[in-house]
């Protein structure tokens, strides 16, 4: 593989990568290996570490990489406080909360970061609306009013006065929010597809790596558009090429 330039390489650590659907640490040992030199952080999310659990999260790690953890701590307050301190202590770079869970939910994740005993302490985010849920779906199933990115912007303005790190969402909405919280605020998105590749039939609101990091996004979650693809190291650097022409 060649050489990444200066821009590449922040492109690089801008692209996420879930380990979803591996039914051995072996299958993950492989994955991680593949893909480390073209990917920022990996994210385990539900599957993987209930199949696996922290040995996943080890796994990554001894190869340098960072991880993102995606169990989307929804509970009591007190509850999400020792996850958070559980999760800090696996070292981990990110985790995240349902922003839902409310105000004191999301204090208390922050709260459990703060009490942990470890030098690094992990950014908490919020997840706000699902990328597979779209305005029928708020509006009729989850009786929620008015538009998406409303709901959104809702949602991402509570977390950021519980004093999280950032949000999830889709990059579709980053327009409407991003010029209403703060700039530091971290944008993670899934629903990343490039033109002639999948993002899954179950995610509805999607975007391009492009269009995503010109709008704002942080960190671009992006699993079937790579993983599904005949050369996936190839279809990393074309994502880091298309993220690298607008940074």
């Amino acid at each position: 593989m060649r050489e990444l330039n200066e821009k590449e390489e922040a492109a690089r650590k801008m692209i996420c990568l879930p380990l979803d659907g591996l039914k051995s640490m072996d299958e993950i040992k492989s994955r991680v290996e593949e893909l480390n030199p073209v990917v920022g952080l990996f994210k385990i999310g539900k599957e993987t570490f209930t199949r696996f659990g922290p040995a996943a999260v080890n796994l990554v790690q001894s190869y340098g990489s960072e991880v993102f953890l995606d169990l989307k701590y929804h509970d009591i307050p007190n509850t999400v406080r020792g996850a958070a301190v559980a999760a800090s202590e696996l070292g981990v770079e990110i985790f995240d909360v349902h922003a839902s869970g409310g105000l004191e939910m999301m204090k208390a994740a922050v709260t459990g970061v703060l009490e942990a005993d470890v030098k690094k302490k992990p950014k908490v985010i919020g997840v706000t609306i699902l990328t597979s849920i779209d305005k029928d779906v708020m509006n009729n199933q989850l009786n929620i009013p008015g538009a998406v990115d409303e709901q959104v912007l809702c949602l991402a303005k509570l977390a950021e006065e519980a004093g999280l790190s950032g949000i999830v969402c889709s990059g579709a909405d980053l327009l409407h929010i991003r010029s209403e919280l703060s700039a530091d605020f971290m944008f993670v998105t899934p629903g990343i597809k490039r033109q002639g590749t999948e993002a899954g039939a179950d995610q509805r609101r999607v975007t391009t790596p492009l269009n995503a990091v010109k709008d704002g996004s942080s960190i671009l979650v992006i699993g079937r558009a790579i993983t599904g693809a005949p050369d996936r190291i190839q279809a990393c650097l074309n994502v880091i090429e298309d993220i690298a022409r607008v940074l």
